[in-house]
């Protein structure tokens, strides 16, 4: 990440010509290339939506009203691309900053006069956000009421004979463009040309601009977040968050990691490093950003919690494009520690099978060391703690004889519980049941019961535990669930100074 030492400015101007005449607002028209070429500075809208008032009364000379016209310009936008316009027809004005987007004809731009030759011009408002440039939060569209327009689709000259006016949707159209994130485009075919022409709907260069715009994440590698440790490393094989928000000049790498909240429960991640500057941040899938912290002096780990409500997070893993710190880099190995307190058993995610078969079974499970008040995955060695699961099983098994598994991993070790109720080393071949039965709706699978870790020689440990169940009709298959029941376990504190 990085830190502008400059805000940026609170507006931008684009404005449409109908003939070039100015550096800023509108460029010659070069020739077109075969690839893709929009132009786009990053700026965008949260969760690519806006709302715009339109409320222009009057009709032109062909009998259609502006308002239907503005309104049409915007739902183009809407169907054609991955961006929505929302319109409410009410009067607001748009020489006045005061959060509402909106569109209208003025004698001059907001008290200025307009630029010559110049047929609109678009404002934009920012804020500023944790990452990348800042996002758009106000666009307004001042239409030259000096111009003469009209409403027509085709070329402005039509027979030979001039139009009674140029045309306004396609002004709309153009403008409606900055509103949402895209600057001027003169190389390839484009709404978004600088001067007016006879192009009157959206082109593929267009189109595919605002996909670029609002498709950073997608061009970013994100991981499924499981509890417990996990270890990995920035470096020139990540997301830069440059790629990420699509604009900015933010270079740093970034690793994105996702989850999943049932129910409300705290979350409490850290990174430890001892080469690469951590920066730890919480954001929603739309990049909401939530929290975000560095806040260490002396090292270069992080640390951040927050209460989280039923939903899907992301977890970002970040440095800054420059180093900061004399000790620490902005590349190199860390480790990354997630734990989670919650008042309910935690639902376990997809299933999944040994030979790849599907079921509709769900899974869920936690443990606790308080009788089931609070369900974690961190605990001390002095804790006593009750492990358990629940199976639903799927519909077309019930009623059925066969088994239950429980596994656990430990760092390269996976080991199975028997029947009595020992962990051995694994054997696939048979595969070891916990027990054998006729599978019921919903099967409850007590892992452990009253575990003290340091009465049995553990000071210190992580273990994932995975519970599934199989069919006797088919012993080699076994379903069960992709998210890891995770165990760790830290030194109990010490009575001494």
């Amino acid at each position: 990440m990085n830190k502008p030492t400059n805000p940026p400015q609170p507006y931008s101007l684009h404005c449409l010509e109908s003939v070039c005449t100015s550096v800023i607002c509108a460029l010659l028209l070069a020739g077109a290339a075969p690839a893709f070429s929009y132009e786009i500075d990053g700026n965008k809208w949260f969760r690519a939506q806006a709302t715009v008032y339109v409320s222009m009364p009057g009709l032109s000379a062909t009998k259609i009203s502006w308002n239907t016209a503005a309104i049409e310009a915007l739902n183009d936008w809407t169907e054609r691309t991955v961006f929505q316009f929302n319109v409410i027809e009410e009067s607001k004005d748009p020489c006045v900053s005061d959060g509402f987007s909106s569109i209208d004809f003025k004698d001059d731009f907001c008290g200025t006069e307009f630029g010559e030759r110049t047929l609109a011009v678009a404002v934009r408002r920012f804020e500023l956000q944790e990452l990348g440039p800042p996002n758009i939060i106000e666009g307004d569209v001042v239409v030259n009421a000096q111009e003469k327009f009209d409403i027509f689709d085709g070329p402005l000259v039509q027979f030979g004979l001039i139009n009674n006016g140029l045309d306004f949707k396609r002004v709309a159209l153009h403008e409606f463009g900055h509103v949402l994130g895209l600057d001027h485009e003169d190389v390839n075919p484009s709404i978004m040309e600088a001067t007016i022409s006879d192009r009157f709907e959206l082109q593929d260069d267009d189109i595919q601009g605002v996909a670029a715009l609002y498709g950073g994440l997608s061009k970013c590698q994100i991981s499924d977040l499981p509890l417990g440790t996990l270890r990995n490393s920035l470096n020139v094989n990540d997301c830069t968050v440059q790629e990420l928000t699509v604009g900015g000049s933010d270079s740093s790498f970034i690793d994105i990691y996702q989850f999943e909240v049932s129910d409300t429960a705290t979350y409490a991640f850290t990174t430890t490093s001892s080469s690469v500057d951590t920066v730890l941040l919480l954001a929603t899938p739309d990049l909401q950003y939530l929290g975000v912290e560095s806040d260490s002096v002396d090292d270069c780990d992080s640390s951040l919690s927050r209460e989280l409500q039923q939903g899907t997070y992301l977890l970002m893993v970040n440095t800054f494009d420059k180093p900061i710190k004399p000790d620490c880099d902005n590349i190199g190995d860390y480790e990354l520690k997630s734990h989670v307190t919650s008042n309910s058993t935690l639902p376990l995610g997809p299933t999944t099978s040994l030979l790849g078969g599907s079921s509709g079974a769900g899974f869920s499970g936690g443990i606790t060391a308080d009788n089931g008040l609070t369900y974690g995955n961190t605990f001390s060695a002095s804790d006593s703690l009750d492990i358990s699961a629940e199976i639903k099983v799927d519909t077309s098994h019930q009623g059925k004889p066969g088994f239950i598994v429980v596994a656990a991993a430990i760092g390269e070790q996976l080991l199975l519980l028997n029947g009595q109720r020992e962990f051995v080393e694994a054997d696939l071949n048979p595969i070891v049941a916990a027990s054998r039965k006729v599978l019921s709706a919903s099967e409850s699978v007590e892992i452990a019961k009253d575990l003290i870790p340091a009465e049995i020689g553990i000071e210190e440990i992580e273990a994932n535990m995975f519970v599934g169940y199989g069919l006797d009709s088919s012993p080699a298959e076994v379903y069960y669930h992709r998210t890891a029941i995770n165990l760790t376990v830290q030194p109990a504190p010490s009575d001494g100074p």
